[in-house]
């Protein structure tokens, strides 16, 4: 009779054990979801805000995108980057901007619809997508020989903001291989405001804080420079 008692109340400490595991193991997980170390990357929830110049942009076609550009808005905020982006600083009446825009708590705003060619990597904007997150880099001392790193972290939430983005577009456009940062595709160098026969990065977005291999893994895509064509 003993032993069957023995046996009941460690069955029970088991069962009491097992359900005080389990509440510590979800206590956790919640608690690692709600620090955004923890993402489920679920479609973002877009807000479409096009800039004032939209339609003049030149069209596209979809089914060629095949790369999209991290950015950094090097820039204070996302009044700011709204700012900046409704310049028109072109004779088509058009200025420089991407396609979509996360802040820091991982709101995503669109500035420029897909099919529409947006102004912000020269030389490689027909078959690319760009996307811009909110990053003080260089602000405001962009070219200053003292002021050459970007020292702004990206905050989780915005990360898993740009993942989930990125998963969406990918499912949009299969065609797309290929990702890379803005300083990988305009490696021009200009003189310091400082110092002009000194020469700096034009482009150093999204810098070396950027999660690469995080975000590679998470969507999936190749970081290289592809082929033009």
């Amino acid at each position: 009779m003993k032993m069957v008692a023995l046996l009941a109340c460690q069955h029970l400490n088991f069962g009491v054990n097992m359900k005080k595991n389990i509440t510590i193991s979800l206590i956790l997980m919640l608690q690692l979801i709600s620090c955004g170390w923890i993402g489920f990357n679920a479609p973002p929830d877009i807000i479409d805000n096009k800039l004032p110049y939209w339609s003049k942009l030149g069209a596209r076609t979809t089914d060629e995108l095949n790369m999209i550009v991290i950015h950094a808005t090097e820039l204070r905020d996302m009044a700011e980057a709204r700012k900046y982006g409704e310049r028109v600083l072109y004779a088509d009446k058009t200025g420089a901007s991407g396609h979509y825009y996360i802040d820091r708590d991982g709101t995503v705003i669109q500035y420029v619809p897909d099919n529409r060619i947006a102004n912000h990597t020269s030389g490689w904007n027909s078959r690319t997508l760009g996307i811009e997150l909110i990053n003080l880099g260089r602000f405001p001392n962009w070219y200053h020989t003292d002021f050459q790193k970007m020292e702004e972290r990206y905050p989780p939430d915005q990360i898993n903001a740009l993942i989930s983005l990125v998963k969406e577009l990918k499912s949009r456009y299969p065609s797309i291989k290929f990702t890379n940062g803005h300083e990988n595709l305009d490696t021009r160098l200009v003189p310091s405001q400082n110092e002009p026969e000194i020469l700096v990065s034009r482009k150093m977005d999204p810098g070396a804080y950027f999660p690469w291999e995080q975000f590679t893994e998470a969507v999936k895509l190749i970081k290289k420079v592809p082929n033009k064509k």
